[in-house]
């Protein structure tokens, strides 16, 4: 089993050589779980060898466009196109009816028959928000955190505890630097991917990689930074993390039972 992001940009994105943040879990078998589908995924997915065809699952962390922006054209291709499978959606019970109605519907809902519904392009999996469910053998638990609070609004985003074969590996997904919250997964995993904005200050829905580098050595030594605006980099590594992650870049994950 292998990991890789097809992008470890910000939103915003524009580098030519980076993409929005989304991820894939690959099996042994081929079978590959795409962790959200941004408005970058289908050239994402190109730059590194894969299309739709290549994806068999999905999970969906929250709501922001860089996250579900590309389930138009992933829905849309799915149905349209001949021998094409309906593909697993996963995601919490709380946005299955938000990603519907406020970020698919208006787009997708008529269809050559008539009305359609999100059950129409996808086969999909409604999760309790302290869930956990199965891919190839594995489990993923998600892990509900903060994105942005202010006032009375509130955002939240599921990030992931993938129980590879090789050791618990937390995906953080786009969250607020929490590490009341945090630390008792960053102590149970053996790696950590982290949601980073690297702008100049910091701002109110990303952890900013000035307070990442307040967290203990030992958590930093086995993390990984991504979500990274455009441009310089600080030497993550001379901070003590294992660096700024590469779209494409592996991480070998060990052989499922």
């Amino acid at each position: 089993m292998r990991f890789y992001f097809i992008g470890t940009g910000s939103a915003f994105t524009l580098a030519d050589d980076n993409f929005q943040s989304n991820a894939v879990l690959e099996a042994d078998d081929g079978r590959r779980l795409l962790i959200d589908c941004g408005t970058d995924a289908r050239r994402a997915l190109k730059a590194l060898g894969l299309g739709r065809e290549d994806i068999h699952a999905i999970y969906i962390s929250h709501l922001h466009g860089d996250h579900v922006g590309g389930l138009e054209w992933f829905g849309f291709t799915s149905y349209f196109c001949p021998g094409s499978h309906r593909p697993e959606l996963f995601l919490a019970e709380d946005l299955v009816g938000p990603l519907w109605d406020n970020s698919l519907k208006a787009g997708m809902a008529a269809l050559d028959f008539g009305w359609a519904r999100l059950e129409t392009f996808f086969k999909v999996h409604s999760l309790a928000t302290t869930g956990s469910f199965d891919f190839a053998g594995v489990r993923l638990d998600l892990v509900r955190l903060l994105h942005i609070r202010s006032g009375e609004a509130e955002m939240w985003s599921y990030g992931l505890m993938i129980h590879a074969p090789t050791g618990p590996v937390l995906f953080t997904s786009d969250c607020l630097h929490q590490p009341d919250v945090l630390m008792p997964w960053y102590r149970a995993a053996r790696l950590i991917f982290q949601d980073c904005d690297t702008g100049s200050r910091p701002g109110g829905a990303h952890a900013h990689y000035s307070h990442l580098c307040s967290l203990p050595a030992e958590i930093r030594a086995r993390m990984w930074l991504y979500h990274v605006k455009d441009g310089p980099l600080p030497d993550a590594v001379a901070d003590g993390f294992l660096g700024f992650v590469r779209p494409g870049q592996v991480f070998e994950f060990g052989a499922a039972a």
